[in-house]
């Protein structure tokens, strides 16, 4: 039966620890699963984590295979479904783009160019993510992070402009990268200085991804 209200930080923080013993899961895999350490994941227990934080909680949520509802006291359905969220939403996607694909678009090549693109096009939105995650635990360790906080205070620096600094500098590179390809994809039968080649259109998600192996 769902509920209308929210739990506290602390009640929180126990249906995580509760959760993660039941599915039978340490501190340190469940910090892994969330791109964090064992500390965090330690303090979310202890501390707890406020409900309306919904980018932490929806990504316990996914890693402890419940719902951010039942996380935050709104439902008490835990959702043991094998499938996450995350997987449940996407395929409602990836459905409704074959029925459009099979029904509005002739021939099976025309078809399979355009699934190919859509591949290429989630494979560049992976190494978004990827950099989005990077993203939001720095900007979660500066938020949290008391003594920065009085540093940057005392330079009359807000902490704010810092986070937004680190969003750039992070996602500047993915977001130009899907730039580029959707660009392409508009030019590839251009006259001229503009065309693009299939092939380096193609190129481009391989590419990402193996810049962002070397920063890591």
């Amino acid at each position: 039966m769902d509920k209308d209200i929210d739990f506290t930080p602390k009640q929180v923080g126990q249906r995580i620890k509760e959760r993660r013993n039941e599915i039978n899961i340490s501190m340190p895999e469940l910090g892994r699963r969330v791109g964090v350490n064992k500390s965090t994941i330690q303090r979310y227990e202890t501390d707890g984590v406020d409900p309306k934080r919904t980018m932490i909680i929806n990504g316990l949520a996914d890693a402890l295979l419940t719902t951010p509802e039942w996380l935050t006291g709104l439902s008490d359905e835990k959702e043991y479904n094998s499938k996450t969220l995350c997987q449940m939403d996407i395929e409602k996607h990836i459905a409704a783009y074959l029925d459009e694909l099979t029904t509005t678009v002739q021939g099976e090549p025309h078809q399979q160019l355009l699934t190919t693109f859509l591949g290429q096009i989630v494979d560049l939105y992976s190494v978004f993510c990827v950099h989005f995650a990077r993203a939001m635990a720095e900007a979660d360790h500066i938020a949290e992070d008391e003594g920065l906080k009085k540093s940057l205070m005392r330079y009359a620096i807000e902490s704010g402009a810092v986070i937004e600094k680190v969003y750039r500098r992070e996602m500047e590179t993915p977001v130009e990268d899907m730039k580029r390809f959707m660009d392409g994809l508009l030019h590839i039968y251009d006259e001229g200085r503009t065309k693009m080649k299939i092939g380096d259109l193609l190129d481009m998600s391989s590419e990402a991804r193996e810049r962002l192996n070397g920063q890591n």
